[in-house]
């Protein structure tokens, strides 16, 4: 994220904020332009910013904005708590959404509908519950457990997978990694010839795989060769979850450089889309002094490790083959 001024006073404001908390600006996030005031020709106020406090701008009044018009399904509200639920991942929902606007990657299908969509479900609920909402993708639909915004069962779910992170925004990158999988490379032989020496082929027994992986584990010395041990099940699943690091070292590199966290005078006053132009050998060694510092100021704080990955040679290769895929790496 980039340092935000209010355009009205200049005070400091937040990605997320609604109206500036010096003058009382009412504030709307525009995608290229920033946050900019209210009724001042920026667009109108997104239709869902009284429900779930929104603050993107929508084209015209009583319509939605760039990223709640990509979810066409939403919580149930009649349930309590889904409002906190659909809020929490909306948040979440837009800053991906600012992210693939800002590396230039299609947010439309060819017919001009939105794509990737989002459809964010509960469990059943009931005398007679049906099978719980599985969290996934499938032809540009991504499926989201709206339980997944509670911590307290993101936390169970991820100590029972044993899992060293998870998190709202990880789920949305990895899911949307798919979608860009159909869309950039299922077709493209030139890409496929490219990525399966690095990922593996794609064309082996999925389901298989993942049965194989929940049964036997990722195999022994497997953290030299993948980001993460569920990347081990299946080329797709390789893909991404690196698609999703790759997501997090500009995301968080972007907002370190902003607020003079990473000192590296190549790389000051860079936005993430001049991040991602650079290759990822260059991005690896100031990456990784700040997250081995994070780690240690979190751990300062009583809290888990910032980044609880290991970026080995092998992996980096797959983080510059991803980096290679977006528009504007040129």
């Amino acid at each position: 994220m980039r340092r935000l001024g209010c355009p009205s006073c200049g005070a400091e404001i937040w990605f997320h904020n609604t109206a500036c908390l010096s003058c009382g600006a009412e504030l709307g996030f525009q995608p290229g332009r920033g946050l900019v005031p209210l009724g001042s020709g920026g667009g109108a106020a997104c239709a869902n910013r009284a429900v779930i406090g929104c603050n993107w701008v929508a084209a015209a009044p009583g319509g939605l904005c760039l990223s709640c018009a990509h979810s066409t399904v939403v919580p149930d509200l009649s349930v309590p708590g889904n409002d906190r639920r659909w809020a929490r991942i909306e948040r979440d929902k837009r800053m991906l959404m600012r992210l693939l606007d800002a590396l230039g990657l299609p947010l439309r299908d060819a017919a001009g509908a939105p794509a990737p969509v989002f459809e964010l479900r509960g469990d059943p609920i009931g005398p007679a519950p049906g099978p719980k909402v599985i969290t996934g993708h499938a032809h540009g639909t991504i499926t989201l457990n709206i339980a997944e915004a509670d911590d307290a069962e993101r936390e169970r779910i991820r100590a029972e997978m044993g899992e060293p992170y998870r998190t709202l925004a990880g789920h949305l990158r990895h899911e949307v990694a798919h979608h860009y999988w159909d869309l950039l490379v299922a077709e493209n032989p030139a890409a496929l010839d490219r990525l399966r020496p690095v990922f593996g082929d794609e064309r082996a027994d999925y389901g298989a795989a993942l049965e194989r992986h929940y049964r036997e584990g990722p195999p022994p010395g497997w953290e030299a060769t993948h980001v993460t041990a569920y990347a081990t099940a299946h080329p797709w699943e390789d893909f991404a979850d690196t698609w999703a690091h790759l997501f997090h070292i500009l995301d968080s590199m972007e907002t370190a450089l902003a607020y003079d966290l990473l000192r590296d005078d190549g790389l000051q006053g860079l936005e993430v889309a001049a991040l991602a132009a650079l290759p990822v050998e260059r991005l690896a060694e100031p990456w990784i002094a700040l997250s081995v510092a994070l780690n240690a100021v979190n751990e300062a704080m009583g809290h888990g490790r910032f980044y609880p990955f290991v970026l080995s040679p092998a992996v980096l290769e797959k983080l510059e083959a991803i980096r290679r895929l977006l528009p504007v790496a040129g």
